[in-house]
This record gives structure tokens, C-alpha cells and sequence, in this order.
């Protein structure tokens, strides 16, 4: 789960106990010169990743818990987030193809994701409609973005409707009428 998420280590058995275990590695994600902004990993990204496997006992000396926050920015924020609350706490680390992920990396895969995607009013033409379609049905997840935001939206059949329209127009077109005339 360390090394799928960035992070290396080496370990020295030759070393006293507490120095055995050496971080040699943490992640990154790119300068920040390509438009994308760069997201700086930490050692307390470690500890966050401990805290979310239960390696710690439940959280870390640092004070992180799982699925709390941890490993966010000073201020962060993922209550809303789904996908954060849908890898967060696994016992095993993986679900599928997917294995668990710091908070922080997810918010910032989530938000690089949503800027290259389509966006609310674009116009699609159906071949383009019918690729994306293709391309949901293979994700694990196809009903939501990693915002929690709807990707797909079901409509019920306007079919019933419009036929149900038509009929009351054509009843009331061709049933009685009332006319009041006045005696004036």
C-alpha cells in the first residue's frame, strides 16, 4: 500500500530498533509547471497513511484518523468527498483495482480529473455521447464523479407522459362545453 501510493522505505536489520526503518522515497506530483498545481507529500503523510490502515491502533501519534482529514493541507476539507470516504478505512488496502489512497492524493487526482472533463452546458454530438457512455460502463463507480457530483441522470420515459398530455388536451378539446350567455 506505501509503495502503490509513492512512498519507499529501506530497512536495515544491522540498526538499533528504532532506526531499522528509514523513508527514503515520498511522492510527488510534478512541479506544478505543466498548469497543474503541485501537491507536496510529507512525512505526516506516513503517519496518515498508518492511521487509515489501523497500523497505528486506530490513529497515529500525530494525531490522525482515518477518513478524517488526514494528510489534507492546514485547513483541507473532504466531508463531501466520496471517493475519499469510499477508500478511507479499508482493512486490506485494496477493493477491487483500487487500493487505498492518502485523502490528499484523491482530492487531487479528483480535481486534476474534473479540470479535463466535460463541462455542465457543453453540447455533445451523439457519437461523443455514445463514447462516454461506453467508457462509464467500464468504471466501478459510473453514477458519481469523485466530487460526489452526478455523472449519469436518470429520466423517466417521456413517452407515457407526452401520450398522457395529448389526451387530456383531446378530452378537453372535444368533451362538453359550458357557455354562459347573459340575458343582457
Amino acid at each position: 500500500v506505501f509503495e502503490k501510493n509513492g512512498f519507499r522505505f529501506s530497512y536495515d536489520p544491522e540498526k538499533d530498533p528504532r532506526h531499522r526503518l528509514s523513508l527514503t522515497a515520498l511522492p510527488h506530483s510534478g512541479s506544478g509547471g505543466d498548469g497543474k498545481k503541485a501537491v507536496q507529500f510529507g512525512i505526516e503523510d506516513v503517519g496518515a497513511l498508518c492511521a487509515m490502515l489501523g497500523a497505528d491502533g486506530g490513529s497515529s501519534s500525530q494525531g490522525y484518523t482515518a477518513g478524517f482529514g488526514a494528510g489534507l493541507p492546514e485547513g483541507g476539507r473532504i466531508a463531501g468527498v466520496n471517493a475519499v470516504r469510499r477508500f478511507a478505512g479499508m482493512s486490506d488496502g485494496v477493493v477491487g483495482s483500487s487500493i487505498i489512497r492518502l485523502p490528499k492524493a484523491i482530492a487531487m487526482f479528483a480535481s486534476r480529473a474534473c479540470r479535463g472533463s466535460i463541462m455542465i452546458g457543453t453540447v455533445l454530438s451523439h457519437k461523443e455521447q455514445m463514447n462516454i457512455l461506453e467508457k462509464l460502463t467500464k468504471t466501478e463507480i459510473p453514477w458519481n464523479c469523485a466530487h460526489g457530483r452526478p455523472t449519469i441522470s436518470h429520466i423517466r420515459s417521456l413517452k407515457k407522459c407526452l401520450i398522457d398530455d395529448d389526451d387530456a388536451i383531446a378530452e378537453h378539446v372535444a368533451g362538453p362545453s359550458l357557455s354562459v350567455i347573459s340575458e343582457e
